[in-house]
């Protein structure tokens, strides 16, 4: 796509977006005005270039600033509840324009939009509500390209392949879409299909990214941050390989019994390939909808206590960071079984990563100072804690401490506790301002592990034993 291109999509992309906007209350932002737009824009192929990608961030950047310079305005005439209302609609107005164009970018731009949705208590109310959607409601690229990534894969369309297949997806997010199908043999199947160029798309994101950080190239820490950004490039590319995600999910599937009732569907290797992954369709609701139903609280320390289950099996058993417990991922199902349904963000820890990362838990358990900042000194790239500011050890330590409470407390865990949430989540933006984020590029997957897994129990108000559930695993590793 050239540059005029983009800017064309996105003249039309703000004119549906301010037509999608509430005349009146800002409540249901995701539901007929904005199903209205995200059908306007499926029909174009994902930019991949460089150029055209970052083009279309800046457009964004100018139009969300100028949308805030005008609530400004107005609110300096108004009432308290007249800028209270004139605040809740810039927020939407703008999360309305992140979540077009994220949609209209999708891969490594998408994932931010849903990383920022499921940070409840840090973007604005309208911001969580309008990204939420990212997860799975993005806009679905059009049926003629769904049977050109057919044609490449397998040299034959979908409708050749199964018995039945629709032709509308029931589910998208930043870097495929699902369609439900059946099989000949009469399985009800859910079949994942890559956005074509996809791969390109997350290359060209992080090159943009390493340009616009360039400045910063005399800075102590910036093979550091290099660094991460490899890691970061590496494990979005990581997604885009269907078929390592079909071993994953394999593997994974083996290690659960139905007592546990926590549920991997069955992959369908003869009708996957690198783009296209063919599984079990799971009967269920994702957690949004799961919420809107007012679940008890016994339900709710229900579905936490398999989550937490779940993610220390794999962690324990396999050895696994399954760093993408976003809300798009399970499946919350009638008879109470937990669906697990994405392991392409999945970390398999080396040895050596293993023994580091449970040697700093251990010392935490044991209460050993000394093993713990020798740990934390490691994890930030340091011979020794002396040779780190008091005050940058200190605040790692604290983040830490937070880490490891659910560990250490006996009975009961409150999730839901907004107090004890927000501890950790100011704690990484106290890190964040002050410079103390450079550490080993493992930081990243295991930061996204927990914050992730933690956001997801927070909305969900979940309660469980965690003590007795990590020593259960632990002594079954």
């Amino acid at each position: 796509m050239q540059v005029e291109d983009a800017g064309k999509v996105d003249s039309v992309e703000m004119k549906m977006l301010l037509d999608a906007l509430p005349k009146g209350s800002v409540s249901d932002p995701s539901a007929q005005r904005l199903a209205h737009f995200i059908s306007s824009i499926s029909n174009n192929k994902v930019p991949v270039s460089s150029l055209s990608r970052i083009w279309t961030l800046g457009s964004l950047q100018a139009r969300v600033t100028a949308g805030y310079f005008a609530y400004w305005l107005r609110s300096r005439f108004s009432d308290a509840e007249e800028k209270d209302r004139l605040k809740r609609e810039a927020h939407l107005a703008a999360a309305l324009k992140l979540f077009g164009t994220m949609g209209y970018l999708r891969g490594a731009v998408m994932k931010i939009g849903q990383m920022l949705a499921n940070l409840p208590e840090v973007v604005p109310e309208e911001f969580a509500e309008v990204l939420s959607a990212l997860h799975f409601e993005a806009p679905p690229m059009h049926y003629s390209l769904v049977r050109e990534v057919f044609l490449d894969e397998f040299d034959r369309e979908p409708e050749e392949m199964f018995a039945s297949f629709d032709q509308q997806a029931f589910a998208a997010a930043s870097l495929g879409q699902v369609h439900r199908a059946r099989l000949h043999s009469g399985e009800e199947v859910a079949v994942k299909i890559q956005y074509p160029g996809i791969a390109r798309t997350i290359k060209a994101d992080l090159r943009n990214l390493r340009l616009l950080l360039q400045p910063l190239c005399l800075a102590i820490d910036w093979q550091d941050t290099l660094a991460k950004l490899a890691d970061i490039e590496r494990m979005l590319l990581m997604e885009t390989d269907y078929a390592q995600e079909a071993v994953f999910g394999k593997l994974a599937r083996s290690t659960f019994t139905a007592s546990d009732r926590v549920v991997v569907p069955q992959v369908y290797v003869e009708f996957s390939t690198k783009r296209v992954l063919t599984t079990e369709y799971l009967q269920g609701c994702h957690l949004d909808e799961y919420l809107a139903g007012n679940p008890a609280q016994a339900e709710r320390d229900h579905f936490t206590h398999l989550l937490t289950v779940a993610t220390y099996r794999l962690y324990y058993r396999l050895h696994w960071l399954p760093a993408d417990p976003h809300p798009g991922n399970f499946i919350f199902m009638a008879d109470g079984r937990l669906g697990i349904i994405d392991f392409g963000c999945t970390l398999a820890l080396s040895d050596e990563d293993w023994i580091f990362s449970n040697e700093a838990i251990q010392a935490a358990l044991d209460r050993d100072l000394p093993g713990l900042n020798r740990s934390i000194a490691k994890a930030c790239r340091f011979d020794d804690p002396d040779d780190m500011e008091p005050d940058h050890l200190d605040v790692i330590r604290q983040g830490f401490y937070w880490f490891m409470e659910p560990w250490q407390q006996e009975g009961i865990f409150d999730f839901g506790d907004r107090d004890f949430f927000l501890r950790g989540i100011n704690n990484v933006i106290e890190a964040t301002r002050k410079g103390y984020t450079r550490s080993v590029p493992m930081t990243i997957w295991s930061n996204r592990f927990t914050f992730g897994g933690r956001a997801f129990c927070y909305k969900l108000k979940g309660r469980c034993e965690f003590r007795k559930i990590f020593l259960q695993e632990w002594q079954h590793q």
